[in-house]
């Protein structure tokens, strides 16, 4: 059964007024409204319609089943670097299952025909893996560049350090990053789909490259990444449907401009752009976890870091996920919903011995010439 949490202390502040008058327009003791905040009792019943009409809201509103519609957005956050410091561990973990080495390969040069050395600039680069993948198959002496906040460049000058690419690190805000120099490639991975402006991040990335230079962006289309995972000895219909985050998706699209279908809608802003012979593809790499695979365990266990299922579900991290998908207009119940799905999936690869699952990311690669 979904818990209350009753919102009078919230409501009460909000609209100015104490403890005593509040009592005094329901006809109740001060300290009976004291108990109700902390949660010792609750109102009776046919006090409920009372208090809603008093604050101007629903009973269930009141009653912390369904979100405040006057409540205050409160932005993700992901648009602002900085929050992502010390997060590595699961943001690039998946990043090694994104390509296989020989698409990428046929990428360059069958499609892209790379066939002399070039100059790479990568938007939002992390570590910097993207970068060694680059410049194992590009042309000798093609170079790399990687632009990220302070945090990231040093991590990316670290793992670069004695490898004998040629390598730099900027640190800066793309949205601000300006150069004179003029790249032969520039390139986003994963990165758009946490910007709150990605037709600037393209914009820059035109700015960047000569007359004739190549701009790549890599990213998802979230509904396809969340109908791609099918696990043995769970329901698929279950994982596919068991929670919708479109209306989470589409509140932080209306209210950041964070888009859920970025992967989509990138062919149709560069050709907005100007970009010429833009064109799409898919990655090749599928996430086939099955006990027959001699890296078995190691991939069980990247799915969980990936999918952040190592944690379990105290009382704040409920409460906290609970806030934060009624923010965007969720109700407790369906946000309850989420929780469970992922409580079960943690369940199933704790306690499940031979596990076998299948997860596709679906990545669209879109890029077009300047």
């Amino acid at each position: 059964m979904t818990a209350v949490k009753l919102r009078i202390a919230e409501l009460r502040r909000e609209k100015g007024v104490g403890q005593q008058e509040l009592a005094e327009v329901l006809g109740v003791s001060f300290q009976s409204v004291s108990k109700w905040e902390n949660g010792i009792t609750m109102p009776d019943i046919t006090l409920l319609p009372d208090i809603a009409e008093y604050f101007h809201i629903s009973v269930d509103e009141l009653l912390g089943l369904k979100p405040l519609h006057r409540q205050e957005y409160i932005p993700s956050g992901t648009d602002n670097r900085d929050t992502s410091n010390g997060k590595e561990k699961t943001l690039y973990k998946n990043r090694k299952y994104f390509w296989n080495g020989d698409y990428m390969e046929f990428l360059i040069k069958m499609v892209w025909k790379v066939e002399t050395s070039v100059d790479v600039i990568e938007f939002r680069c992390g570590e910097g893996y993207l970068g060694h993948q680059l410049l194992s198959l590009l042309p000798m002496g093609s170079t790399y560049t990687g632009i990220d906040n302070e945090y990231f460049a040093e991590k990316a000058k670290l793992k670069f350090k004695d490898s004998g690419c040629s390598a730099e690190f900027i640190v800066s805000d793309i949205y601000s990053f300006d150069t004179e120099k003029k790249y032969d490639i520039a390139i986003i991975q994963a990165g758009l789909r946490h910007m709150n402006r990605p037709v600037e991040v393209l914009k820059k990335m035109k700015d960047t490259v000569r007359k004739g230079g190549l701009i790549i962006a890599v990213d998802v289309n979230r509904e396809f990444e969340n109908t791609g995972l099918y696990i043995e000895d769970m329901d698929y219909e279950y994982l596919c449907t068991g929670f919708d985050f479109h209306k989470i998706w589409r509140k932080e699209l209306q209210c950041e401009g964070r888009d859920y279908a970025i992967g989509m809608r990138l062919p149709f802003y560069m050709r907005q752009l100007g970009l010429h012979d833009v064109d799409i593809r898919i990655n090749d790499r599928a996430f086939f976890v099955n006990p027959d695979r001699a890296d078995y365990e190691q991939m069980v266990q990247d799915f969980i870091d990936i999918r952040g299922l190592d944690k379990s579900f105290d009382i704040q991290k409920r409460e906290n996920i609970i806030e934060h998908f009624m923010n965007r207009g969720m109700d407790k119940s369906q946000a309850e919903d989420y929780i469970s799905m992922q409580s079960q999936l943690a369940e199933y690869l704790k306690s499940k011995k031979d596990k076998t699952f299948l997860n596709i990311q679906g990545l669209l690669i879109t890029y077009g010439w300047k």
